[in-house]
């Protein structure tokens, strides 16, 4: 079962992450989905997906080694919509105005093999076995 509350950590609970590697595989922007390909060591076929739905925003490598991901707190969450954009300084004046942005929108962070962390700003994320075939 993944996880879904602020501040867990390895949401999707993988034993030995780091031992993974992530590839973005298809970013639908009409339902704005992002479907990630999961392949654990050198293996060429994906082990699992990661499903982002609702997505704002993802800053993120094309390839990058390590599957742990996390939920960041509201705050840093609130935070990074105000620095690309989402969401106007003016929200700042009402401090608890963000609760129903943050019940929606979820920061998702992992950390990568190259010390960079790959932010994705959507309403929920899945593990999932399998996509749809007009993307696979």
């Amino acid at each position: 079962m993944v996880k879904s509350q602020h501040g867990a950590k390895n949401i999707f609970n993988v034993s030995d992450a780091d031992q993974y590697r992530c590839q973005v595989h298809h970013y639908h922007s009409r339902v704005s989905r992002l479907y990630l390909r999961v392949f654990k060591g050198q293996v060429d076929t994906p082990i699992f997906y990661l499903l982002f739905a609702d997505v704002a925003y993802f800053d993120c490598p094309v390839n990058w080694q390590g599957a742990d991901f996390r939920i960041a707190e509201p705050d840093d969450c609130i935070a990074l919509m105000l620095e690309v954009g989402l969401i106007g300084k003016a929200i700042l004046q009402f401090p608890n105005a963000y609760a129903s942005i943050t019940d929606y929108a979820r920061l998702y962070v992992a950390s990568t093999n190259a010390q960079r962390e790959v932010r994705i700003i959507a309403s929920s994320a899945n593990m999932v076995q399998s996509i749809p075939p007009e993307i696979a």
